[in-house]
């Protein structure tokens, strides 16, 4: 799969593959590459399942034009492995967010602004529905990564928000004042609004603190089940001779 990945990202390079463009037929694709029919098959279902190429059943198999959606995936196969850890996300947020924000109070066009606006509006009105709340909020997120102008800043958080979706799921519960988070991005929007560069990073930097402690305490919550259950597993006491 690796050297098929790789044939197929020289094309992409080369120009004569484009994102989002059609890969040729298989018969077609295999001489091209130089590999197998049965060995280019195996090669693409791992690309599919990786997302860097859709299968579109009838239609044929494209090259994302977006990777970030894939790139979360491979973050969050390492979280699932344990190669790197939630708190190290985290870690990467604090250090990435606050320019961000910076950069988004100096950049953001009109239609950023609407776009953020449009996400707030939304958090405010799912504060007793946790889950639509955790959609608007990424959105809200999502759009003042918009607002830098800076592709591989939009890319780098689509990709860590992906990767942390899940342990956001679980922290939801854990937050037990839906307002006071909405107020929070609430503070973030109009230092942006207002291009007050300052204040953006110091409100980003402000509900960073807050995601983190309520990260650890989910951490900590999980490892004390995990505690109990390891108590409450049966001692096996042999057979006697």
């Amino acid at each position: 799969m690796d050297n098929v990945a790789r044939r197929i990202e020289s094309l992409v390079r080369n120009g004569e593959l484009k994102p989002g463009s059609r890969l040729p037929p298989e018969p077609q694709l295999a001489a091209l590459l130089g590999v197998s029919r049965s060995s280019l098959r195996e090669a693409l279902k791992g690309l599919v399942f990786l997302g860097l190429i859709k299968a579109r059943p009838g239609h044929g198999t494209y090259i994302q034009a977006s990777l970030g959606r894939a790139a979360s995936r491979h973050f969050q196969w390492m979280l699932l492995l344990k190669e790197i850890k939630y708190l190290e996300l985290y870690e990467l947020r604090q250090i990435l967010e606050p320019a961000v924000a910076a950069l988004a109070a100096r950049r953001a066009t009109k239609s950023d602004l609407d776009s953020m606006e449009l996400a707030l509006r939304g958090m405010k009105a799912s504060l007793q529905q946790p889950e639509q709340f955790m959609v608007n909020e990424l959105a809200f997120h999502e759009g003042f990564a918009q607002a830098s102008s800076n592709v591989a800043i939009q890319t780098t958080m689509q990709m860590m928000y992906g990767a942390l979706a899940e342990g956001r799921k679980r922290v939801l519960p854990l937050i037990d004042d839906m307002l006071r988070n909405y107020q929070r991005h609430e503070r973030i929007f109009i230092a942006i609004q207002k291009r007050d560069v300052r204040r953006a990073r110091q409100a980003v930097i402000r509900d960073l603190q807050f995601a983190k402690a309520l990260l650890r305490k989910d951490l900590q919550a999980q490892e004390e089940l995990r505690a109990k259950l390891r108590r409450l597993e049966p001692v096996s006491l042999g057979t006697k001779s």
